[in-house]
């Protein structure tokens, strides 16, 4: 009997340490993201509710969102955020971890998402057979999603981009994905986004753009 409580002790103690131990590597983790951010002018910043909204658009799930960080990007200073999102998959499952990051458009566009390819969802096809294999689009707007994803932006997305999920939302274009963001990931991310919007054509904004509001 007292051997067995010992050991239940030794458990007990050496599961608390290890809790400890995990909680302070999660702390130095987030840590040092936070300083990466903040040397390119992202800082700390209130999650507001609209944001929330648009990550449980994009997971399907409401849950909470927290760990955000915001500011100019780019020589354009285009205002880029990116926070941390979790949420219940099922009553008993454990809590999904994931991101959102989202760039401001100088105007506000029509939907479009591009996903990675799922047969279950019927899509446009467009001049590119390896994009049509890799992705599936939904818009509702053919035109526009054609012109949206002319075949410059096909090429550079099949060529380096091919696991790269993401949406335009009025003012927003958007990417999510599961687990935390770090900063190389927001990085590579908003690298991306700038070659999405420079592959934009003018008229795209002229045409089915409209001023953006607060």
């Amino acid at each position: 009997m007292i051997t067995t409580f010992v050991v239940l002790a030794v458990l007990a103690v050496g599961c608390g340490l290890l809790w400890l131990h995990s909680r302070a590597e999660r702390r130095r983790i987030f840590a040092r993201r936070l300083a990466a951010a903040a040397k390119v002018g992202l800082e700390p910043a209130p999650v507001e509710p609209w944001l929330v909204e648009t990550a449980a658009r994009s997971f399907g799930a409401r849950g909470e969102a927290e760990h955000l960080v915001a500011g100019p990007h780019g020589v354009q200073e285009t205002l880029v955020r990116a926070f941390d999102y979790t949420y219940d998959t099922t009553s008993t499952a454990t809590a999904a971890k994931c991101h959102v990051i989202t760039y401001e458009l100088p105007v506000a566009l029509p939907p479009i998402a591009v996903l990675r390819k799922n047969p279950l969802l019927p899509g446009q096809e467009f001049e590119s057979e390896q994009f049509n294999k890799q992705f599936s689009v939904d818009c509702a707007d053919s035109r526009y999603a054609s012109a949206i994803i002319n075949p410059q932006l096909m090429l550079w997305l099949v060529d380096d981009y091919r696991s790269l999920q993401w949406r335009i939302e009025g003012r927003l274009l958007i990417a999510w994905g599961v687990g935390y963001w770090t900063y190389p990931g927001l990085a590579d991310v908003l690298y991306a986004f700038d070659g999405i919007v420079q592959r934009i054509p003018p008229f795209v904004l002229t045409d089915y753009g409209k001023p953006t509001t607060d």
